[in-house]
C-alpha cells in the first residue's frame, strides 16, 4: 500500500489503520506539531459523560452524595493540574475518602519517578494526618489519566503492614514472545503510618495506564475489594522510536503480571463488585459506585 509517491496524508491513514485494531491508548503515530493518533479503546464512561461540563457534573453528583454520607465538604493537597489538586480528600464517622485522578505529583517531576514518588507520599502523609481514627477508607480512582507506577506504590504502601508483592513486569526484547528476566515490584510499610483497614478501591473504564497498576496492585493486598467497572487495561510502558521520516510511534512493549500470575492487558483489573455510573445518576443525584462502595465496607466491619 506504500510507494515512494505515497502522500503524508496516505501514510499516515495507513499507519494509523495498521495500530486501529490493538485499542491500546499507548500506541501512537505523532507527526510532531501537526497531529496525532492514538488507538484508543472504546470508554462507555466517556460515551456516557462525553463533555466537559458533564464530567464536571458526574464529580459535583460524587461530593454530593459524599455531604449526603456525612461527609464534609471536599479539600484539596498537592500541585494542581489541570485545575485538580493531587490529592482530593474528606474523613467522616471512621470513614477516609481519598481521590487522585492522576498518578504524579508534578509536571516539573514527571520523568523522574523516584523523586516523583517521595514527594507524592510525603504529600499523602500530611492528608492522612488529619484524618481520625480510620476505620475503612474509600480510594477513588475514577477517570484516572495515569503518569508512572513508582506513584502507584508510593501511595499502596501506605496500606499494607508488610512486604508483598504487587505485580512482575517483563519486557520484549525481540521477538513477539521473546522476553527479558521478570521484574518484581513490591508493595512494603512506608509513610508515617500504616492504615490497615478494610478498602474499597473505586474504578471505571477510564481508570488508565498507572490508574491501572494502582488498582491491579492494591488487589494483592488483604481486605481491599474494587468496586465499579474494569480499568481500562494499558499496563505497558510505551516504548518510543523515531522513523525516517522524524514521525514519531509508541508501542506497548511489556507484558504485566497480577500478584496472580494474570495479565490484564486490554482487560483492566477486574471488579469485586460492577456498578455503574450512567447520566441517570446525575438526575437522581446519587452516585451508585459510592454507595456500593460503603455498603460493602459496612458488610465487612
Amino acid at each position: 500500500m506504500i510507494n515512494s509517491s505515497t502522500s503524508d496524508d496516505s501514510l499516515f491513514s495507513v499507519l494509523s489503520q495498521m495500530v486501529a485494531t490493538f485499542q491500546d491508548d499507548h500506541i501512537n503515530i505523532i507527526i510532531p506539531n501537526q497531529r496525532q493518533f492514538t488507538s484508543e479503546k472504546p470508554s462507555r464512561f466517556m460515551s456516557e459523560f462525553s463533555s466537559d461540563s458533564l464530567r464536571r457534573m458526574f464529580w459535583q453528583m460524587a461530593d454530593t452524595t459524599l455531604y449526603r454520607k456525612g461527609f464534609p465538604k471536599i479539600l484539596g493537597a498537592g500541585p494542581a493540574y489541570r485545575g485538580r489538586k493531587l490529592f482530593e480528600y474528606s474523613f467522616a464517622n471512621g470513614y477516609g475518602y481519598l481521590r487522585f485522578t492522576r498518578c504524579f505529583a508534578s509536571t516539573e517531576t514527571e520523568g523522574e519517578p523516584p523523586k516523583d514518588a517521595a514527594l507524592s507520599g510525603d504529600i499523602l502523609d500530611s492528608v492522612l494526618e488529619l484524618f481520625g481514627p480510620v476505620k475503612a477508607m474509600l480510594i477513588d480512582v475514577r477517570v484516572n489519566i495515569g503518569g508512572n507506577d513508582d506513584f502507584a506504590y508510593a501511595v499502596a504502601n501506605r496500606f499494607t503492614s508488610k512486604k508483598i508483592l504487587g505485580h512482575t513486569k517483563h519486557v520484549r526484547v525481540g521477538g513477539y514472545e521473546n522476553f527479558g528476566p521478570p521484574e518484581e515490584w513490591y508493595i512494603e510499610p512506608k509513610g508515617k503510618k500504616q492504615f490497615i483497614v478494610p478498602i474499597a478501591v473505586l474504578t471505571n473504564d477510564q481508570t488508565a495506564s498507572a490508574g491501572d497498576v494502582f488498582a491491579m496492585i492494591m488487589k494483592a493486598l488483604p481486605d481491599v475489594k474494587t468496586v465499579g467497572e474494569n480499568t481500562l487495561g494499558i499496563y505497558s510502558d510505551m516504548y518510543g522510536f523515531e522513523l525516517p521520516n522524524k514521525w514519531l510511534v509508541s508501542l506497548s512493549h511489556q507484558r504485566y503480571y497480577a500478584a496472580d500470575g494474570k495479565c490484564y492487558e486490554s482487560i483492566g483489573t477486574p471488579v469485586d463488585k460492577k456498578v455503574k455510573n450512567t447520566k441517570k445518576d446525575l438526575v437522581r443525584g446519587e452516585d451508585p459506585v459510592i454507595i456500593a462502595a460503603i455498603n460493602m465496607i459496612d458488610k465487612k466491619r
